[in-house]
């Protein structure tokens, strides 16, 4: 088959009523697989996984950040330190950890998920005999568009926060410092 060709295949597909009942009927599946997924050895068992999340966002994310908060303009270097430990935690796991999430479960479930949840493929279906295939590997394009999604939100929610904390910190100069009367910094 060259490049550019317009495929066409003879094969039976469901109808759009039949996915939307596939769907429907796979989710309990679902979160049985999403929960399993985090388990560590495979045991099953994934509170352990939410345990773990909420340990490291709260403990590694969220305190450190209160911390930061707390010791603003009275402890300086504390307050430098937990907001590096916090906003670099957080960011690990926005740019990191939940497009991996994503992309280890998609591929492990890809018989749970794929024709169900997420579609085989795509096409126009001339007659019952013959189908246009649109893009045969639906599934593949749909879960890495969703991981691009997740790295772009990403950056713009980083990008967001950081013209937000710029905006919030003073504009004064340091204890002691002068300034110059042109030609700005040396």
């Amino acid at each position: 088959m060259a490049v550019g060709t317009l495929v066409v295949t003879v094969n039976e597909r469901p109808v759009v009523g039949e996915w939307f009942g596939a769907f429907f009927a796979t989710l309990p599946d679902v979160f049985r697989a999403l929960y399993q997924f985090g388990a560590p050895a495979g045991i099953g068992r994934g509170c352990v996984a939410g345990a773990i999340t909420l340990l490291w966002l709260v403990g590694l994310g969220i305190v450190p950040l209160v911390i930061a908060k707390l010791t603003y303009q009275k402890r300086e270097w504390v307050s430098a330190t937990m907001g590096v430990m916090g906003a670099s935690s957080l960011l690990w796991w926005l740019h990191g950890v939940f497009p991996h999430g994503w992309i280890q479960f998609t591929q492990s479930n890809i018989d749970l998920l794929s024709g169900t949840i997420i579609p085989a493929s795509a096409g126009i279906d001339i007659s019952d005999d013959y189908r246009i295939d649109i893009a045969a590997n639906l599934y593949a394009v749909i879960t890495e568009g969703v991981v691009g999604g997740l790295m772009v939100g990403g950056i713009v929610i980083t990008i967001w926060i950081g013209l937000r904390v710029q905006r919030s910190l003073p504009k004064t100069l340091a204890t002691g410092e002068e300034r110059p009367e042109s030609g700005g910094y040396k």
